[in-house]
């Protein structure tokens, strides 16, 4: 296996017409793993809302006791299509471009494990899914080293197929 891979962040909140026509580009790509975001990403070049959130709520206001079926059943299609064109999917769990926008960069850990858990209960069977801790982790200034061990270590156990699993630093 050679790893050729690419990034598409915030890929599952573009246009539905976007969304395919990424589908259709890699379909005659070189590329077998696309890295991709659960939660939106706010930066320089993306400010849009995302038309549907992981929980229930509003920005800075939600519920994260209650996950929001829909936008994880769009995010497990998007995967699925991917696997259906020999494309791993490599799934950041948490990154630092929130700055506050939503709260999901400063989750506590209660919250961290319970959001992670039903991701990886939800995304764990597809065999086409690598995980990727945080992007750019050390970027993350409400996180500890303690808490990102903590988080391997809960994403490992809960994975019942042990899949890849890595964090990115950004120093």
């Amino acid at each position: 296996y050679q790893q050729l891979g690419t990034t598409c962040y915030v890929w599952t909140w573009q246009t539905d017409e976007l969304q395919e026509q990424t589908l259709k580009t890699l379909a005659s790509a070189p590329f077998n793993k696309m890295r991709m975001c659960v939660f939106p990403k706010r930066y320089q070049w993306n400010t849009n809302e995302p038309p549907s959130y992981p929980f229930v709520g509003k920005p800075r206001n939600f519920d994260t006791t209650r996950f929001n079926p829909a936008y994880f059943q769009h995010l497990e299609k998007r995967v699925l299509d991917l696997q259906k064109l020999g494309i791993e999917a490599d799934i950041i769990l948490l990154h630092p471009y929130d700055d506050g926008a939503w709260g999901f960069d400063r989750m506590t850990a209660v919250e961290d494990d319970r959001y992670l858990k039903y991701v990886v209960a939800r995304l764990a069977a597809f065999r086409n899914v690598w995980w990727s801790l945080a992007n750019e982790y050390d970027f993350m200034k409400f996180k500890t080293e303690e808490d990102w061990e903590r988080i391997g270590q809960l994403v490992s156990g809960k994975d019942p197929f042990h899949r890849l699993l890595g964090i990115h630093n950004g120093k």
